[in-house]
């Protein structure tokens, strides 16, 4: 059975900027670059024929030289690879695009903003798609071009989003589209999540996701898919390739009673958890539990005692306070009468209410031991 391995990516976002890094944001910026480059070398590494990139490999086309001449420098180098790219709504292939305006590797084949078919007869492969021309592109019933019926591998490089109709600005592609389209695999960007390989009729599909995550709407392992398509075959598997991973991670601090201990448990549950390489992470951690009102939880305490110890950290405190309400409502002070009147508030709130009346509650008794800080919420 004639076979032809391929690296499925989308959505690299090369020179995006995640800004909440600061000065770090620079940095992060060339990661993503050299992600690329990497991928470009497992195309060397696994024997890949075909790289498909369906669309935003550039976060616009409005990007510095240094990324495009880079990518298309990393491009050249693997000239026995042939890359085929698909512009995306990032991307889009219009008189602004450095896929236009700038002479291109030899190996690199840019589909058209009409529906396009390029042969590769060394390979017995076909390549099916569009580009995007604008920011925004309206979706086909089907593809105008038809397939012919002979052994050659149909590939699909399409950016788009899978739609039950065509109510999209996004290239809708929907199951119908799927089915009459002929193809043996069908290539996908614009959803940055990773998808299972599908199957309608005898052609998979997948979304191989962003193989870097660019927030906190981005979590954990990014990467590509990796293996041989064929005619009814397909045999991918998913190799990650993120340079950094995004996590958000709940922590009981229950049992610990003084920031200190709890910036230690923290780092000892990132290292337990992420293993030795965990401190190259971003992460978004969430502290939850029952801690006691004499605890000493400062969330700026905390992050200078681990922000040295990992890429990037953001804390939230989710902590809830263990408290005897009922001997608290007895007492004869302005605190005792604080607690009375909000648990009353509580009991007679509707559900929907209930958790900011407890947070207003907590805030409040923190108020009183003067623990609140401005900025709380």
């Amino acid at each position: 059975m004639n076979t032809v391995k391929i690296l499925h990516c989308a959505d690299m976002h090369i020179g995006a900027a995640e800004s909440f890094l600061g000065i770090s944001a620079e940095n992060r910026r060339f990661e993503t670059l050299v992600t690329f480059e990497k991928i470009v070398d497992l195309c060397q590494e696994k024997g890949v024929r075909i790289l498909a990139i369906a669309g935003d490999l550039f976060d616009s086309n409005d990007i510095e030289d240094r990324f495009i001449d880079a990518v298309f420098t990393k491009i050249a180098s693997t000239k026995d690879v042939k890359v085929v790219f698909s512009a995306g709504n990032h991307d889009p292939l219009n008189s602004q695009s450095p896929f236009l305006t700038r002479e291109i590797p030899e190996n690199l084949y840019v589909l058209g903003v009409k529906d396009e078919c390029i042969t590769f007869d060394d390979l017995k492969v076909r390549v099916w798609g569009r580009s995007f021309e604008n920011n925004f592109l309206k979706g086909e019933e089907r593809f105008s071009l038809s397939v012919p019926k002979d052994d050659y591998i149909n590939i699909m490089v399409q950016h788009g989003e899978l739609k039950s109709d065509l109510n999209s600005e996004y290239n809708a592609i929907t199951p119908q589209f799927v089915l009459n389209s002929g193809m043996d695999y069908i290539a996908l960007g614009h959803v940055h999540k990773r998808s299972d390989i599908g199957k309608l009729g005898n052609v998979r599909f997948a979304y191989s996701g962003c193989p870097e995550g660019q927030g906190f709407d981005e979590l954990d392992q990014k990467g590509v898919f990796v293996g041989d398509i064929g005619k009814d075959f397909c045999e991918l598997e998913f190799l990650p390739v993120s340079h950094r991973l995004h996590i958000h991670k709940k922590i009981d601090i229950s049992s610990f009673s003084d920031s200190g201990e709890i910036s230690g448990h923290i780092l000892k549950t990132l290292a337990e958890e992420y293993g030795e390489d965990f401190s190259k992470n971003l992460y978004k951690i969430e502290l939850i539990g029952s801690i006691s009102p004499e605890t000493e939880l400062s969330l700026p305490e905390i992050t200078s005692r681990i922000k040295d110890k990992v890429y990037f950290v953001k804390l939230k405190d989710s902590t809830k306070i263990l408290l005897d309400l009922e001997t608290l409502s007895k007492e004869a002070s302005l605190k005792g009468n604080f607690v009375k009147k909000m648990s009353e508030k509580i009991n007679e709130a509707e559900e929907s209410q209930k958790p900011l009346l407890e947070k207003a509650l907590e805030l409040g008794l923190k108020a009183f031991s003067s623990e609140v800080k401005y900025s709380e919420d």
